[in-house]
């Protein structure tokens, strides 16, 4: 079966974009938003010089999934996926709680059999604003945190007449799965969203640092 990526980061160091922001309430982030953009760069380096860039791009109908890996001092190969947006959508409540869904659909040929993955990610938690510390350039509600307590993903693969599902599900102490995103715009009805992480993880000999950005743009369903 070939493997699907969508990129979801737990992230222990995240660092947010200094350009400017755009100031929220609750009232304006409190919506039944759908997801009109949305773009993902991550790029993973190993200690040993391995480097491999996933980028997920998203719009309301289509989905762009592209895996480049450059061993050290070999050549890069690339590999894209596309797809269908089939939903995209995300509830934020005034209670301080959130939603999500994503479920998308692609395509591809296998050894001459038409193949379909449908992935549906759910997921819920809270968020809240952070507030304005000392040193820092930003003012009060332009970050908003978002704290995911609870995800879930089911793949249904077929393949000709023959169709395969898994699902899994992790949930989260609060904390533990946690991203920080910059408010670049904030109307009744458009919200824009920007994050840039930076992750090191060490095992053993090897080390592994991950850098990346997110950007979301949401309009009211």
């Amino acid at each position: 079966m070939k493997k699907i990526f969508y990129c979801t980061l737990s992230v222990a160091f995240l660092t947010v974009g200094l350009s400017s922001c755009g100031k929220s309430t609750k009232g304006k982030m409190a919506n039944e938003w759908k997801v009109t953009e949305y773009s993902q760069t991550e790029t993973d380096t190993e200690s040993n010089g391995d480097k491999t860039v996933y980028t997920t791009s998203l719009t309301e109908t289509t989905a762009t999934m592209t895996t480049e890996d450059t061993p050290n001092g070999g050549s890069t190969t690339t590999t894209t996926q596309t797809g269908t947006v089939n939903m995209n959508e995300m509830t934020i409540d005034k209670d301080g709680t959130w939603t999500s869904t994503r479920d998308i659909t692609t395509t591809d040929v296998v050894f001459g059999v038409n193949t379909t993955t449908k992935v549906t990610m759910t997921a819920s938690g809270t968020w809240a604003f952070v507030g304005k510390t000392k040193g820092d350039d930003f003012k009060k509600n332009e970050r908003v945190m978002f704290n995911t307590l609870s995800e879930s993903t089911t793949s249904v693969y077929t393949a000709g007449s023959t169709t395969q599902t898994s699902s899994s599900s992790d949930t989260y102490m609060t904390g533990e799965n946690v991203m920080v995103y910059t408010v670049k715009e904030s109307k009744k009805d458009e919200l824009q969203l920007e994050a840039e992480i930076g992750n090191t993880y060490t095992s053993g000999s090897n080390t592994s640092t991950t850098k990346g950005k997110t950007t979301i743009t949401l309009a009211g369903k």
